[in-house]
């Protein structure tokens, strides 16, 4: 179980690709200014015997690419540094070398004693240690699971590596490098940042008990590394990468105020003071580690990722009329987007149960309004971690402005329990259609945008609290204008958003030919920065085979234009064929077709047989 969540999760934190470093990433190397700003590299096991392609632990490294790669470094312009350097740097602005980086070796495996530290030693490198304290004290069911049998350091070879000032260990937890019982369907999650499920009890552990367990087992930490090896740790490496602001701040109160996670920094803000790491998986050679050391700076400058594709998606969809969530229906979800290749899902999360035009009942429990099903946390889970989706989440604007439900509260209870969470959508509907129509806005309509806007502020600065940090979590509005013009989309665009904003446009050109036209005309005013702060999504009404050309056509039409987040803004099931059959091209992410897979006409086999 323990290996298979650590999969699950870094598949869903660090997706980026490693390829091996071209001429031009040469030149960029030659130019790159990186004052201020560093690279860290996240090692785990080092063996002799690693394969080349396949092994059975994915993080693993050899022994030999990890000298070549140490051997390199000595030789190259890039500065390995301490985590003191880091602390300097931070409150004593004592500046970080230029191309500064950080190794760690995380969990305390034998190899960091007997391969890692020699090869320290003969390149005299420094490198930082995350160690598992209960692991090393005799924990040994997770250990076993993780490294196999006697496959630890203990303290006394821990205690050698300090003295020799090439070795700084931290904390990687004391009993938090595990899954906890998430949710009735049984998922396990990261202890850290998870809310334990009691099936017994049908309910989640309360704020109390759960900032009690953590900020317990990181004090017993750091008292155990502090006790054993004779130093004053202060920083915790997050088992996972799993950390919230939350758990920043009891890791502070135990002691650790110096904070690691897992991912890219390209969307933290300044409230934030945990660091990111890059992992290194798939036994790389140099030139693949120092690809990877140059697209995780290149992150921290384009605070806008390119590609998305993204589904709407209603969790009705996944029940059955009992209504309960199967297997079947989830699996049958995952399939079809899983083949089609997209790379974000949003999901509504409040139901209009009664059929009245107004949300009623939640699919997660909250205090705002009555529970319908506890499913949520289940969808989201098995999306991110057997298809590699991001999960954006949409609330709606009108449950508080037409209902008086608070969503910084609904927030709060969501966000709870899926910390995970990419994206928050606040849906709008028609509420800034005055703003799109228009360049010049009236005193009215001033006041739609700022209520709308500190209703979505509110609700973010909720979210960012309890949010893993790795996520990068992004905020949208999600619009439905009736209006056939957009002239004020730049001004809205140039004084709405704040950083990591996003604008999603739901449009039809199937219905509204000419809203999409003036769509059109309006985006090609559009900087290229703006045009990534748009997701244009359809809401697909095809009902003849020439409406799908008609998508089609709209759809290329926005890539032209220069907008690469697109969408549907209604995804249903039995849609998924048609879409699949006719939508492909301009919805899929796959960029090869030895990974093409048609799931439909694989159903359609195993029913003729």
């Amino acid at each position: 179980m323990l290996n298979k969540l650590k999969l699950m999760i870094i598949i869903s934190v660090f997706l980026a690709p490693i390829t091996i470093v071209n001429a031009q990433d040469r030149t960029e190397d030659a130019n790159l200014n990186t004052h201020g700003q560093f690279v860290s590299l996240t090692f785990h096991d080092v063996r002799d015997d690693v394969a080349i392609n396949g092994d059975r632990d994915a993080y693993a490294i050899s022994s030999k690419n990890l000298a070549q790669f140490l051997s390199w470094l000595k030789q190259s312009d890039w500065n390995v540094i301490r985590l003191e350097d880091v602390w300097q740097a931070r409150y004593n602005k004592k500046p970080l070398p230029n191309k500064a980086l950080l190794l760690s070796f995380d969990d305390g495996a034998l190899s960091s004693y007997n391969r890692v530290y020699p090869l320290l030693k003969q390149y005299q490198i420094p490198a930082v240690f995350a160690i598992v304290t209960s692991w090393i004290n005799g924990n040994s069911a997770d250990a076993y699971e993780a490294y196999g049998q006697g496959n630890l350091m203990n303290w006394s070879q821990m205690r050698e590596m300090q003295h020799s000032g090439l070795a700084e260990f931290v904390s990687h937890s004391d009993n938090l490098h595990k899954g906890v019982l998430a949710n009735p369907q049984k998922n396990m999650q990261p202890a850290a940042i998870t809310r334990q499920y009691f099936p017994v009890q049908a309910d989640y552990e309360d704020d109390q008990s759960y900032h009690k367990r953590v900020l317990n087992d990181l004090k017993k930490s750091k008292a155990v590394l502090d006790h054993e090896l004779g130093i004053q740790t202060k920083a915790i490496f997050w088992p996972y990468g799993a950390v919230t602001k939350e758990t920043e701040l009891l890791a502070t109160q135990a002691g650790l105020p110096f904070s690691f996670s897992l991912g890219d920094v390209s969307a933290h803000d300044s409230s934030i003071k945990t660091y990111q790491r890059a992992i290194v998986m798939g036994n790389p050679v140099p030139e693949e580690l120092h690809a990877q050391m140059l697209k995780f700076l290149n992150d921290i400058k384009q605070p806008s990722k390119n590609r998305k594709s993204v589904l709407s998606i209603d969790p009705a969809e996944l029940l059955n009329n009992k209504p309960s969530l199967t297997d079947d229906k989830l699996g049958q979800m995952l399939d079809q987007v899983g083949s089609l290749k997209t790379n974000v899902i949003s999901l509504k999360v409040v139901k209009d149960q009664n059929g009245d035009g107004k949300a009623d009942t939640a699919y997660f429990p909250t205090k705002v309004l009555p529970h319908y099903q506890d499913i949520l946390n289940r969808i989201i889970w098995q999306s991110r971690t057997r298809i590699a989706q991001q999960i954006y989440i949409e609330l709606p604007l009108d449950l508080q402005l037409e209902q008086q439900n608070a969503l910084v509260g609904l927030t709060e209870d969501l966000f709870k329990n899926n910390s995970s969470l990419e994206g928050l959508t606040l849906d709008a509907q028609h509420h800034l259609d005055c703003a799109l129509q228009n360049q010049q806005w009236s005193q009215q309509c001033q006041q739609n945008i700022h209520q709308v806007f500190k209703i979505k502020e509110q609700i973010k600065n909720k979210a960012n609290n309890l949010v893993n940090i790795s996520t990068n979590l992004r905020t949208i509005l999600k619009v439905k204008p009736k209006t056939a013009q957009f002239d004020g989309l730049k001004p809205l665009l140039e004084q709405g958003l704040m950083y990591s904003d996003l604008i999603n446009i739901e449009i039809d050109p199937l219905k509204n030919p000419n809203s999409f036209k003036a769509f059109e005309k309006s985006s090609q005013q559009l900087s290229s920065v703006q045009k990534q702060q748009l997701i244009v999504s359809f809401d697909l009404s095809a009902k003849q085979p020439q409406d799908w050309k008609i998508y089609k056509h709209a759809y290329q039409q926005l890539k032209t234009l220069g907008i690469q987040k697109i969408g549907v803004s209604n995804y249903h099931l039995d849609q998924g064929q048609a879409i699949h059959e006719n939508l492909y091209r301009e919805l899929s992410l796959n960029d090869s077709a030895l990974n093409y897979k048609n799931p439909y006409m694989i159903h359609s086999q195993m029913e003729q047989k």
